[in-house]
């Protein structure tokens, strides 16, 4: 099963979600009130695209300005930013091996850059605030089981808002994941060993490397706090993430063999923080899967890949009256495991956003992950005479220290009960490392 970056990514996704850094706080007025630094005129060409995330504001990142870049692209309504994330997986129990199963198994690196250019569609001709957003990913790394070698496309879409944001349409390429469920929020523990493929969405369909068609229809309450989104995309390959990936390394591919379409409903409330109320985000979401699956026992063609979840994030304290302080994060995912290797999981995680009163950016992180193989596959495996685990079990530690503006440190540590479903392995520690810059 893959890997990627998600628990390094983690940290950062929560800082600038719960909006608690003093760049976040300032960017909410745009253009920028006189006395206020200059870079907060540049957090409107932000990409929107990515709904569930919240981008870090400008004024947060290294170098602002870019040496004047930034003022030269937003006199054409036009918006650049990158980041790059630099990681390092090693079980420190030393079950070193040849071949490799497993992130981490063997010292394991990882690199990626990620850029992303916004456009002011309104300078075109579109109502509102349109906005186009282009978005690429090149990652490197030593096992390409868990990090494959690609260069490809990640966002290609308009967003766009009408009466008030009660309406928000999305369309173009893009992957589910940035849509809904919230993955990072406080981090997945699991995806240190066992990658997206982990992740029962992901089983179902939700696209999570490669970006696919979509539509995305988004309705508000006046309030702009109850929600339903509904999104009609393509599945990823039934093959699986890495069989997506060898279909469409550019990203850019409207079909791929064997995928169709996947529906995506999620109901949901979101509440930000506020200095009355606290943040909060609570929502339950289905998926059918009109691709067809080859079934684990008997070897034939099923169209019926459904799955369910349900999800929540709380924002339980409040030391300094913002978004600063502990937050617990709950999931719960179902698939039938007649065609998915990881039918059911729950996940728990409680993370602290500014754990100490001169560290406002940092989040200290601690989660735990189980999630079920699926019996039918089992069955077919103990029927070949070969062992396997009933479950894995992940619990994780992880501090995300911002070392200078726009630099992050994070450093996790992951205690894994069967890493792998066959054969059974001994469990792992996994140390893991990441260097990351925000430009």
């Amino acid at each position: 099963m893959r890997s990627m970056p998600y628990p390094m990514k983690a940290c950062l996704v929560v800082l600038a979600w719960s909006g608690c850094t003093a760049a976040n706080a300032a960017s909410s007025a745009s253009p920028a009130a006189p006395g206020k630094p200059k870079c907060m005129n540049y957090d409107q060409y932000l990409t929107r695209a990515e709904i569930v995330i919240k981008p870090v504001p400008i004024c947060g990142r290294i170098s602002p300005e870019l040496g004047g870049l930034r003022e030269a692209l937003a006199e054409h309504g036009l918006g650049f930013t990158a980041t790059s994330f630099n990681g390092y997986t090693y079980d420190v129990l030393g079950h070193n091996a040849k071949p490799q199963v497993y992130n981490g198994q063997n010292p394991s690196y990882n690199a990626s850059l990620n850029t992303y250019l916004t456009y002011d569609l309104t300078r075109v001709g579109f109502a509102n605030d349109a906005q186009f957003t282009l978005a690429a990913q090149w990652v490197g790394a030593n096992y390409t089981p868990a990090n494959p070698r690609v260069t490809t496309m990640t966002v290609f879409a308009i967003n766009q808002s009408f009466f008030n944001h009660q309406l928000e349409l999305e369309y173009g390429y893009i992957t589910g994941v940035r849509l809904f469920y919230g993955i990072a929020l406080g981090g997945n523990a699991s995806t240190a060993a066992l990658g997206p493929s982990s992740v029962v969405p992901f089983q179902v369909g939700m696209s999570a490397t490669e970006p696919t068609p979509t539509l995305n229809v988004i309705v508000r309450d006046p309030k702009l706090r109850y929600y339903n989104s509904f999104a009609v995309t393509r599945s990823v390959s039934p093959g699986g993430i890495a069989q997506d990936v060898e279909d469409n390394p550019s990203g850019f591919r409207l079909s791929v063999p064997n995928a169709k379409a996947l529906f995506i409903d999620e109901f949901g409330y979101k509440r930000a923080a506020s200095a009355s109320e606290n943040s909060a985000w609570f929502r339950a979401g289905a998926l059918y899967n009109t691709s067809q699956y080859t079934e684990f026992k008997s070897g034939e063609k099923s169209d019926n890949n459904y799955g369910m979840y349900l999800a929540g994030t709380l924002q339980v304290s409040k030391p300094w009256g913002d978004a600063r302080g502990w937050y617990l994060d709950s999931k719960v995912d179902y698939s039938p495991d007649s065609v998915n290797a990881i039918n059911k999981a729950i996940q728990f995680t409680a993370f602290n956003v500014g754990p100490f009163v001169n560290r406002p950016t940092d989040m200290l992180a601690f989660g735990v992950t189980k999630s079920y193989y699926s019996k039918e596959l089992r069955d077919v495996y103990t029927g070949s005479r070969m062992n396997t685990a009933d479950y894995t079990l992940a619990a994780t530690a992880s501090y995300a220290a911002q070392l200078t503006s726009g630099i992050y440190l994070i450093s996790g540590l992951t205690y894994t009960h069967n890493p792998v479903l066959t054969p059974v392995h001994g469990d792992a520690l996994l140390l893991q490392e990441s260097l990351n810059f925000l430009f």
